[in-house]
Order: structure tokens, then sequence, then C-alpha cells
């Protein structure tokens, strides 16, 4: 207010000053109250993104985890499809569900302070149980191994991939040699009884006398030692499984359609994104792979009770669709190595050795010709060679041990047996040297990196299929990281999110 005198009165400029003040207090308010709004609005959006991650981890498949000890979320939840669309569906559900919060009014009601509304959900990369060969599969062996003592501990199999494999291929040549010896004694001994028949028709038409032994060298009547070759000819063309078990009625039946697989069909493939993984698991290395192998497969010696297939782990190395195949791949590879174990050690031992001469002499003189002496006790060895090699492999399937290498009190068969390897197949243990699962183990040394992997994920997707509720389950379809981009409007902004997470 104006005095007389000109000046102002004091209330007048106290209601300007509050007037004044009250405007720059209310911007305030409002500057302060907008900033606080769009500070909610990103913190909103990043605690959604989270949960909404760590949600849709949190749905990783139960039995896989159960059985397996393997965290991945399965992309088809159960359906037809898969695939980073549908897990997509899944991250944006869960963040719609965060976006509504309401505050109570000071006057009643509520409001959502932000009014969060999605707007863009996608994952851009997406690691696959297949991308990479199965490096998330390898990394979770990993991980799941080495939290086990037991399993982190350095594997005491001595043996090396490069000394199965050498007896791999050693065997090979021996089986060859085998064959090759008997054919070239049986042209040998009927050339040689053709020439006795000649001589012995000349003799008889210059009137000369034809002693006994030169007609009974002639007539064909086999040696023992013939007999022996001969027999175990019959004995080698049976199915690998009768020779070793003289029957295969126990042999399980069990079998799997191979193009259901995912070793043999085409496989849902993410981007191969690298895991931000906090531990920095490596991929699990052979030794370590394979002890996962062994303790959560099944296999000849230790069936899984309720698998598609009961030897898993033969599945693994041969890719049979039934159980009897895998197996008889397992016994003409185990076979194999054990010729080549067995033929060196049998032509260094000078007893046996000396045996096999003494046959072998007394069937070259029935034959008048000593010179195809050596020829019927290099047979004879080969011969004898096989049936203990056969007889390991039925040691090793009951449950008894066999040596890499032999010694004189390790070996089994006596060369009589030759004449009945039927019955000369039996139960028998030396009680020394290494076990069925330990040649499984150095079989698995020798398999390939990537078959391996894949045969062993076919194996996975066989067993959770038999599961209530999984008959459609794809492992390709499992993921365990992934990198989103979210997009949602608040505020009059725009907000958005870009991050990874997964099973580390």
């Amino acid at each position: 207010m104006l005095k007389e005198n000109g000046g102002w009165e004091p209330e007048g400029s106290i209601t300007i000053y509050l007037a004044m003040s009250l405007a720059a207090l209310l911007s305030l308010y409002l500057v302060l109250m907008r900033g606080a709004a769009l500070g909610a609005a990103r913190m909103q959006m990043d605690s959604v993104c989270h949960i909404a991650q760590n949600a849709a981890l949190a749905e990783f498949h139960s039995e896989l985890h159960n059985r397996y000890d393997l965290f991945m979320t399965d992309t088809s939840y159960g359906g037809p499809g898969g695939g980073n669309e549908i897990f997509e569906q899944h991250l944006r559900g869960y963040m719609e569900k965060n976006c509504v919060r309401k505050a109570a009014l000071p006057l009643g009601g509520v409001k959502d302070w932000t009014s969060m509304q999605i707007s863009d959900v996608n994952v851009t990369e997406g690691r696959y149980a297949c991308d990479n060969a199965g490096r998330a599969v390898r990394e979770q062996v990993y991980a799941y191994m080495s939290a086990d003592p037991a399993g982190a501990v350095i594997s005491s199999f001595l043996v090396t991939a490069d000394q199965w494999r050498g007896l791999e291929i050693s065997g090979r040549e021996w089986k060859e040699e085998t064959h090759k010896s008997r054919e070239e004694l049986k042209e040998a001994l009927r050339e040689e009884r053709e020439a006795r028949q000649e001589e012995n028709r000349q003799k008889e038409e210059n009137g000369e006398n034809v002693t006994k032994e030169e007609r009974e060298a002639a007539t064909g009547d086999p040696s023992e030692a013939e007999d022996m070759v001969s027999q175990m000819d019959s004995f080698q063309l049976l199915p690998i499984l009768w020779q070793v078990f003289g029957s295969t009625d126990q042999i399980s039946n069990q079998s799997v359609l191979l193009d259901s697989v995912l070793s043999h069909r085409g496989v849902h493939l993410g981007s191969g994104m690298m895991a931000d993984n906090s531990h920095t698991y490596p991929e699990a290395d052979e030794i370590l792979f394979n002890r996962y192998i062994f303790e959560k497969m099944g296999d000849y010696t230790n069936p899984s009770e309720d698998g598609q297939l009961r030897f898993q782990t033969e599945y693994i190395l041969c890719g049979k669709g039934s159980d009897r195949l895998n197996l008889e791949d397992i016994a003409a590879r185990l076979l194999l190595i054990r010729e080549a174990s067995n033929c060196a050690y049998l032509f260094a031992d000078e007893a046996r050795m000396a045996q096999v001469h003494l046959v072998a002499a007394v069937a070259s003189l029935l034959i008048l010709n000593p010179e195809l002496e050596d020829a019927i006790a290099k047979t004879l060895a080969l011969t004898w060679s096989y049936l203990e090699s056969v007889q390991d492999v039925r040691t090793l399937m009951s449950g008894g041990r066999v040596p890499v290498q032999k010694t004189s009190e390790s070996w089994q068969t006596q060369l009589y047996e030759l004449l009945t390897p039927l019955s000369a197949i039996r139960d028998r243990d030396s009680g020394e040297g290494l076990t069925y699962r330990e040649y499984l183990q150095g079989l698995l040394l020798l398999e390939g990196r990537t078959v391996k992997t894949q045969r062993t994920m076919d194996v996975m997707e066989m067993d959770i299929r038999k599961i209530t509720g999984n008959s459609g389950f794809r492992m390709d379809l499992c993921l365990d990281e992934f990198r989103m981009h979210a997009e949602a409007a608040a505020c009059g902004k725009t907000f958005t999110f870009d991050g990874a997470s997964g099973y580390n």
C-alpha cells in the first residue's frame, strides 16, 4: 500500500514477495516431480526387465535338471514350436505384469505414477544347446563335474587315445592276417593233397608200391590242426554276440527311431553368442565329459532302468537304433583291440608257441610235407588268439577284468579248446586288468568330440520324451543364455533396456 508521503506499506510488499516465491517454488516442485517421475520410470524399466529375465530363466526344465543336472529353459514350453519368438512372449508377459504399480492419493483413489506401457520386447541373441557344437552343454557339464570333488580329479585311466587307436588299427591288421593265413593254408593243403594223389596215381600206373602213409596223406582226412581251423571257421561265421554268449536271449531289444533324434535331423540354432559367464567355465575336456557320461548314462554292465535305450553309452559310441546293434558294434571293436594285444603276446610266449608247433608238426608229417609246419603253426596261433579274444570280450561283459597286455597267468583258453569253441567260451576272470566300463572309457577317447556331444544330447532327448507331457521335447530348443532389447513408454518418454542374462 502506498503512503501519503510516497512510501510503501509493508503489508503489500509481503504479498507480492509471497506470490513471486510461490510461483518459483511451484515451478521447482513441478520440475522435481517431473524428474522424480522420469527417474522412477527409468528405475522401473530396469527392474521390470531384470525381473522378467530372472523369471524366464527360473522356468528351467526341471526333468532335464533332475536327470542330467543341466539348467536350460525349454522355449517350446511343452508346445509344438519354440525359439526366440515364444520366449519373447514369456518375457513380455512378465514385464507387463510388473509394469502396473498404483499408489494411493492423499484425498483418496489410486494413481499409476508412470503409466508404463511395453512397446517392444526382442531377443537379439540367444545361445541354444546345439550352438557351437554343444558348447553350452559342455560348459554346464564342466560346472557340474568340477563342483564334485571326485569329478574334478584327473582320471587315473592311463591308456591314452593314441594307444587305443593303435590297438584298433593293429587289430584290423591282425584280423586281415588271420583271414589271409587261413586261406593260404587251405590252398596249400589242397595243392599238397592233389600233388600226393597225382604221385600215387603215377606210382600205381608204373606198378610201384604206394605206402599206407602216402595213401593217408592223399585222402584228405583232416588232421587235428585242420579240425581246429575248420571249427574256428564255422565259429566265426556266427554273429559276434552268439560267439560271446552262445545265445542272445538275454540282450535288450530296446530300440529308437533315429529319424526323430537330434543328431539325425535339422536342428534349431541360436546366434551362438558367447556367454557372459561370471565363473568363466570352460568347456568340459574329454576326460571330464566321459566321466559325466558314465555317471549319467547306462551301459551293458550297468543298464539304464527307464531309458529309451538301456545301453546308452554304447549308443553314444556307435549310434545305432537298438541296444543289440550297438552292443554288437562294441563287441566287434573290443574284439579287435583284444586280438591286437593277444596276437602280440602269443607269438612271444615260447611255451605256448611250442604247443602250437607240436600240433603243426604232427599235421605236416601226416601230409608228408614238413615245410608246411610254419604255415600251420602261424594259422593255429592266430586262430588261438582269436578264441582268446572272444573269451576276453565275454569276461568283460560278464563283469570281469582283462589286462591290456596279457601274461602267462592271465591267458584263459587252451589250445585243444579250438576243437570246441562254443563250449570253450564261458565266464572266467583273471582278476586283474580293466573292466568293461574302463574299456568303454578308452573307446570314448577315440570318439569325435562333436559326435559324442550330439549323441549325448540324443540320449537326453530320448529319455525326457518318455516323461508325461514331454513327448515333443527337443534339446535344440533349450536355451541357456540370451540378450534382450526392450522399449517402453512412460511419462511421455521412451525408455530402452539392453542386457544379457543366463545360467552362470
